[in-house]
C-alpha cells in the first residue's frame, strides 16, 4: 500500500521542520531527491522483525584479536 503523493508545500513544510534553511534556489532539488528517498524507503519490506537487522547482532568484541 502506497500513501497518497507528498506535495512540494509538504515537502518544504518538512525540511523548515527538520531545521533546513535552505535558499529558494536549492528547493526544487531537495524536492527531486524527496522522490528518490521516497521510492528507496517504498522498497524496504516491513514483513521482517527489527531483529533480523544485522546491525543488531554485531558483537565487535568477536573481532578482537
Amino acid at each position: 500500500m502506497t500513501k497518497p503523493p507528498t506535495t512540494d508545500d509538504d515537502i518544504m513544510r518538512l525540511a523548515r521542520q527538520a531545521g533546513l534553511d535552505l535558499p529558494a534556489e536549492f528547493m526544487p532539488e531537495l524536492i527531486e531527491a524527496y522522490g528518490h528517498v521516497r521510492q528507496m524507503v517504498e522498497r524496504i519490506s516491513a514483513a521482517r522483525p527489527r531483529g533480523d537487522e544485522p546491525a543488531h547482532v554485531f558483537v565487535a568484541s568477536a573481532f578482537k584479536p
